[in-house]
């Protein structure tokens, strides 16, 4: 008679399948949760969710975790309904040439290379994605495993939307 192997009979090693996972995804680099990095500084705001930063003498595309912003125009598409304003809310809260702290989670790049990070303006612990959900520009979007903040969005963007801020108030739900 065979005997199947339990699952989870060590579940101790948990942890370490999962290091091991992420090692070898290859489009992923993997850092401890919530780790921070040196100041960097505002290059560019590409839009509503992605900036362009300077970190430790190199130019870095910087995707902030836990929000999602309607997409600006590319490669022939319009423009999704709210977009422009968007991405003027995230270059009033992080202006050109302003220093940031980038704190990461567990995952720290995307499948298009860009580092995935909480940025935060200097002098200050509120992540500029929980202030953009908070003013109504930003939806919820949590990708496990880098959701440390994941419920403190979902609160705002809910909040956002009853008190219809932002983009809340003129674009249609379904359009998001």
């Amino acid at each position: 008679m065979l005997r199947r192997r339990a699952r989870n009979r060590h579940p101790d090693r948990a942890p370490l399948r999962l290091g091991l996972l992420a090692f070898l995804c290859s489009a992923c680099a993997v850092s401890s949760p919530t780790t921070s990095s040196p100041s960097a500084v505002i290059l560019a705001v590409t839009d509503g969710d992605t900036v362009v930063v300077s970190l430790a003498g190199t130019t870095e595309r910087v995707r902030l975790l836990g929000i999602d912003t309607p997409e600006v125009a590319r490669d022939g598409l319009p423009a999704e309904c709210g977009a422009d304003l968007a991405s003027e809310a995230l270059s009033a809260i992080l202006p050109i040439g302003s220093t940031v702290s980038l704190r990461r989670e567990v995952v720290a790049r995307d499948h298009y290379g860009r580092l995935l990070a909480h940025v935060l303006p200097a002098g200050s612990n509120r992540p500029s994605g929980l202030t953009m959900a908070e003013r109504g520009f930003a939806r919820d979007l949590p990708i496990e495993p880098n959701t440390a903040l994941a419920e403190s969005i979902e609160r705002a963007v809910s909040s956002a939307m009853a008190a219809r801020r932002g983009i809340w108030a003129l674009c249609p739900t379904s359009d998001r």
